[in-house]
């Protein structure tokens, strides 16, 4: 799992030039195109050499950007109880939107997402589902307000296939008010360029998947707070598996309020205060 941050000015787009008015809300999913692009394909190339390194998720943005003009993107298991967060990037200037936004997504809202839901029912063997949705589309106004009007999201493109066990992964991109909205030319390059960014995202996830997530993540907050004691570094390493302050007692057979004080003293070492911040700081 992987955060990069972007950290110049807002992003201009030459892409933005050709943003639509805002479109007829509707929720819409269709099926991945067959055969293969025929534009160039030297961004892919500068792509699959950063496969199973820590500039994935950045480069990933970056090829996106040649034809979809996006701050950040996911990459989700959806399983019970909860999805699970396999990947996320971010160009925006607040690098911990994304992991705000997931947090409320995993914990509260996944079982109302519309796009997800109506896309999963139509699931149709190998090939792929395309998806768009636009913050109006959503009816449940909760979900609505907590991930998108908060965040100033306005827009959604996702991608639902599945993994060799059978499980939905889903992919998304994320668009901001600020920058309007998809146009079609970038729903288009999105339609005709995802099958080839899955098979990078399945090769980058199989190079990840043999490095043990808990064995950097202890390094990465050891290597900012090396004082953590053993309880300190441990309740944050439940944290970030998502487990509650009262699934992480019960694991470790500690009473709740001594877990939320190892974390204070954990979160005052490594001079954070929220979750999300744990996040982003074992994401470099």
């Amino acid at each position: 799992m992987s955060v990069e941050a972007w950290t110049g000015p807002a992003l201009p787009h030459p892409l933005q030039q050709e943003q639509r008015c805002v479109p007829a809300t509707m929720i819409s999913f269709w099926n991945a195109p067959p055969g293969s692009p025929s534009a160039d394909l030297r961004p892919f190339v500068e792509l699959a050499c950063a496969l199973g390194g820590e500039g994935f998720p950045a480069a990933l943005l970056e090829t996106l950007g040649h034809w979809v003009a996006a701050r950040h993107f996911n990459v989700l298991r959806i399983g019970a109880p909860r999805p699970e967060l396999l990947l996320a990037g971010t160009r925006h200037r607040d690098a911990q939107l994304v992991w705000r936004c997931w947090q409320a997504y995993s914990r509260y809202y996944h079982s109302h997402d519309p796009l997800f839901l109506r896309m999963q029912r139509q699931r149709r063997g190998p090939v792929p589902l395309l998806g768009h949705l636009l913050a109006e589309d959503i009816e449940f106004d909760a979900y609505r307000e907590a991930i998108y009007r908060d965040n100033g999201l306005s827009e959604r493109l996702s991608s639902l296939h599945w993994d060799e066990e059978g499980r939905p992964l889903l992919f998304n991109l994320y668009r901001h008010r600020e920058d309007g909205y998809f146009s079609e030319r970038e729903i288009a390059a999105f339609e005709q360029w995802v099958p080839a960014l899955l098979q990078l995202l399945r090769g980058h996830l199989a190079l990840r998947r043999g490095r043990s997530a808990t064995d950097e993540w202890r390094l990465a907050l050891l290597h900012r707070a090396t004082d953590l004691t053993p309880q300190e570094l441990a309740v944050c390493l439940h944290l970030l598996r998502g487990l509650s302050h009262a699934g992480i007692a019960a694991e470790l057979g500690l009473k709740e309020s001594t877990v939320k004080t190892y974390r204070n003293r954990a979160f005052a070492r490594l001079d954070i205060h929220f979750r999300s911040q744990l996040f982003a700081l074992v994401q470099g």
